[in-house]
């Protein structure tokens, strides 16, 4: 999801439209440019003040509160599975019309989320009240009562953007984490934040873009639809389900690790644990953003031209990690100063950006593949194996060895596990050869073989830095000089046209 902790494939993938359709025809890039522009601005603001509330709420409550505060975020991430593809099946059947089309569905939409999670949630409520422990059951709570306001949030956003009107979905993607900012440091200028109010105002300001929303759409201002919502939920949910499974699979395997400390530690070493893990907020930030440009472009290219671009793209993607990889040095100075009871985290952020290469290839670049070439229910049944081996893995770790090193380790060989699963199956659509992967594996090893000594050297940061680029500039001349001067002419090109 895109506000919490990930973002949804959908929102990169709307529906193809028949070349004989009138929107076919009507194709305007200009138009199509300052959607972009706007969605895109929208993401942009919303990606910064989720970054910002990563290290300003640590700041301002104790180690234990913000443990919980975590807690609730990462189970927060996944109340998209509970309208069980309904939303994901309403941009399917939404996109490409115009608002007046299917306005009229609104209404049942609102309808039939209200009363499914109303019959979903209310008992699984009251196991949680009876079964959980006071700080505990206030998180599920917590999290029960915030998963309507999303999906609501998020069919709204999805009928809009998939009548291509982008302006309100920027400002609701930016209202929740901006107010939520805002009123946390106002909230914190009187008196100490502890996660319950932390959990709350975050609730209140999800309830914002939903009231919006419902106002810019007016769902009560036409007559109701011919088609009820039993009806209506049917075709969605059967359109939709395979994609929010794989969704969600997606955001479990990449959160596994915290998953696993979440059941296995106490909620200190959680806090800590999750502090480095959202450190990432960064580079997975850039990778969303990444992954649904490239999507649009890889759209309209003939397969195999995709096959050439497939090779360049992966080459870009590691050269990129390898030449950012000294944000760790900014990154340790930031905790250092400014979050000391952190300082501890950094171990794990520090095997853990070691994993950003692999995330990177699998979601701007795998997983487009995937779906442009029709192997959706493929990928998803890929994606099943990925979590059910993820999560027993780094459960298994977190229970007997005890250690968070170990668990961030396991979760960077899950995902180079999962990429090179991933390179194997796709290897029809995408050209590559063991010859391709054994020479990605190669530099990525010498690269992170660099920045895993200089990191550990002890020496001042600016030292490191330039320790660190001496080895991997030795690493471009020696390794991989052909692809840097392929990938610069193939920009170069690009430019030109």
């Amino acid at each position: 999801m895109a506000s919490v902790e990930a973002t949804s494939i959908l929102e990169k993938a709307p529906a193809p439209q028949p070349l004989g359709s009138s929107e076919a025809a009507g194709w305007k890039p200009a138009a199509m440019a300052a959607d972009i522009a706007t969605l895109g601005s929208g993401t942009l603001l919303a990606g910064l003040f989720n970054v910002a509330l990563v290290f300003v709420v640590p700041k301002l409550t104790s180690v234990g509160d913000y443990g919980y505060w975590r807690m609730f975020m990462l189970y927060a991430g996944y109340v998209g599975f509970l309208h069980f593809g309904f939303a994901d099946g309403a941009l399917l059947r939404w996109a490409g019309r115009s608002l007046d089309e299917f306005h009229r569905e609104i209404g049942p939409a609102m309808t039939y989320l209200f009363w499914q999670h109303l019959v979903v949630l209310v008992p699984l409520s009251v196991i949680a009240a009876l079964l959980l422990p006071g700080p505990l059951r206030f998180v599920a709570l917590a999290v029960a009562i915030f998963a309507p306001l999303y999906n609501t949030t998020a069919t709204l956003q999805f009928g809009l953007q998939g009548a291509r009107i982008f302006r309100p979905v920027a400002i609701s993607a930016v209202a929740a984490p901006a107010l939520f900012f805002l009123a946390v440091l106002l909230w914190a200028s009187w008196h100490h934040l502890e996660f319950r109010e932390i959990i709350i105002l975050f609730v209140v300001a999800w309830c914002v873009p939903l009231f919006f929303l419902l106002a810019w759409t007016k769902p009560w201002s036409v007559a109701p639809n011919r088609t009820s919502p039993k009806e209506l939920a049917k075709a969605c949910v059967l359109s939709g389900w395979p994609i929010m499974l794989t969704n969600t699979g997606l955001g479990l395997i990449q959160y596994a690790d915290r998953l696993a400390v979440s059941w296995a530690a106490n909620i200190q070493n959680f806090a800590q644990y999750s502090m480095a893990a959202s450190a990432m907020a960064v580079p997975i930030t850039a990778i969303q953003a990444c992954s649904r440009v490239i999507f649009s472009h890889l759209a309209g290219v003939t397969t195999e031209g995709r096959r050439r671009i497939y090779g360049i793209s992966s080459w870009a993607l590691l050269i990129a990690w390898a030449v950012l990889l000294p944000y760790y040095f900014v990154l340790d100075s930031f905790v250092r100063h400014y979050l000391p009871r952190y300082v501890l985290s950094m171990d794990y952020s520090r095997i853990l950006l070691l994993g950003i290469p692999f995330m990177a290839v699998i979601q701007i670049l795998q997983m487009s593949y995937a779906y442009l070439n029709g192997i959706q229910k493929h990928f998803l049944g890929r994606t099943v194996v990925a979590l059910a081996v993820s999560l027993g893995l780094t459960s298994f770790v977190a229970f007997h060895s005890g250690s968070l090193r170990s668990v961030a380790g396991m979760q960077v060989a899950i995902l180079c596990v999962w990429w090179l699963f991933n390179e194997w199956t796709l290897r029809e659509w995408t050209g590559q050869r063991i010859r391709d992967w054994a020479e990605f594996v190669a530099v990525y090893l010498l690269a992170g073989s660099g920045y895993w000594l200089t990191t550990a050297t002890g020496i001042h940061a600016g030292a490191a830095i330039a320790l660190y680029y001496s080895v991997l500039a030795a690493i471009v001349v020696i390794g991989c000089r052909g692809k840097l001067e392929l990938l610069l002419a193939k920009l170069k090109g690009m430019t030109a046209q």
